[in-house]
């Protein structure tokens, strides 16, 4: 196993954790740009990412990859928003970040199926 293949999805999901993790006194309390539920923006994208970058090292696994890799990331944000009240006392367990979660990595399958999977674009995820 090459360490070339876990740094980026290892990386993302520090910087996942801090961000799940962090005080709700130290998130910013204006809304960014205005834009309703801006929260779960972001939850979206942090997954749809973190399924992006799990594909190409779930791929090095096994061939039913398109299973695996939502089926994890999704067990990965069941468990980051369940815990998340556990280490943050001020932040709690939401549903519909959940929701936002799943719609993300469930974008980023059908976006890497459609968009990434043997394009040259593969090699940068």
């Amino acid at each position: 196993m090459k360490i070339s293949n876990y740094w980026r999805i290892t990386v993302w999901l520090l910087i996942m954790c801090y961000l799940l993790f962090m005080p709700a006194n130290q998130l910013p309390s204006e809304p960014f740009l205005k834009i309703p539920h801006f929260d779960k923006i972001v939850h979206f994208s942090m997954f749809f990412i973190l399924c992006l970058l799990l594909f190409r090292p779930v791929k090095l696994h096994t061939p039913n990859f398109y299973f695996w890799t939502p089926l994890l990331a999704f067990a990965l944000a069941v468990l980051l928003e369940s815990v998340q009240h556990k280490i943050s006392v001020s932040r709690h367990t939401d549903v519909l970040d959940l929701l936002a979660n799943t719609a993300g990595l469930l974008t980023a399958t059908v976006f890497f199926r459609f968009f990434v999977s043997g394009k040259k674009l593969e090699k940068l995820v």
